[in-house]
C-alpha cells in the first residue's frame, strides 16, 4: 500500500518539512533509513529519489559538476553488482551505503571488500539493532522529528514524542 508522511524537521542542519511517499513495494524501515540519511547527511541540493542519468538510481543524491553525483546514498537492500558498478563509475563520488543493523552491515562489508573493486572508496552506517525498527512502528501520517547529538557517535532522534537512541556504526 501507498503511504504518505509528512515531518516536521529539528536537526543541526535543517529545520522544515519533508514529505516522503512509501511505495507498494518498501518498507516503512526503508522510510526511515532514507529520512536519517537525509537528516544526517543533509546539504543544498541533496534530493530524496532524485533522478540521476545513469542506469542505477540512488535513495539520495547531491548533483555535481556534469550531472555527476557528489553525493550517492544507498538504503536498505543494495545489490552488490551495483555498489560495483558506482563505485567504478563514480570515482570522484563520496558513495554511503547505510543499513540497519550493525549485524547487516558487517556481513555487507564483507561481501563488498571480497567482490568490489575500489571497495575501499565505499563509505558504511549503520544502527543500532530495534533503532530502524522503533521509528518505522512509530510513523504516523504527521510526525514531528528531532534529531540531536547525544556524545561523539551515539545521535538521538525524537520521534512523536518517543526518544530513540543508536551508535553510529560505521
Amino acid at each position: 500500500m501507498i503511504e504518505k508522511y509528512t515531518f516536521d524537521l529539528q536537526a543541526p542542519k535543517i529545520k522544515g518539512k519533508l514529505i516522503l511517499v512509501k511505495d507498494e513495494m518498501e518498507t516503512r524501515a526503508h522510510v526511515v533509513m532514507k529520512l536519517l540519511a537525509y537528516l544526517l547527511y543533509f546539504e543544498p541540493g541533496l534530493k530524496i529519489e532524485g533522478h540521476v542519468d545513469m542506469h542505477y538510481k540512488p535513495d539520495l543524491a547531491v548533483e555535481g559538476d556534469h550531472g555527476i553525483p557528489s553525493l550517492w546514498i544507498d538504503c536498505g537492500h543494495i545489490a552488490i553488482k551495483k555498489v560495483g558498478s558506482i563505485a567504478q563509475k563514480l570515482r570522484r563520488t563520496q558513495i554511503v551505503l547505510i543499513k540497519k543493523t550493525k549485524r547487516e552491515l558487517d556481513t555487507f562489508k564483507k561481501v563488498v571488500a571480497d567482490k568490489v573493486e575500489q571497495s575501499e572508496r565505499v563509505q558504511y552506517l549503520a544502527f543500532d539493532a530495534g533503532f530502524v525498527d522503533g521509528m518505522a512502528e512509530s510513523l504516523q501520517r504527521v510526525n514531528q522529528i528531532t534529531l540531536y547529538d547525544v556524545m561523539e557517535n551515539v545521535i538521538g532522534v525524537t520521534l512523536n514524542d518517543r526518544v530513540f537512541e543508536s551508535t553510529l556504526h560505521r
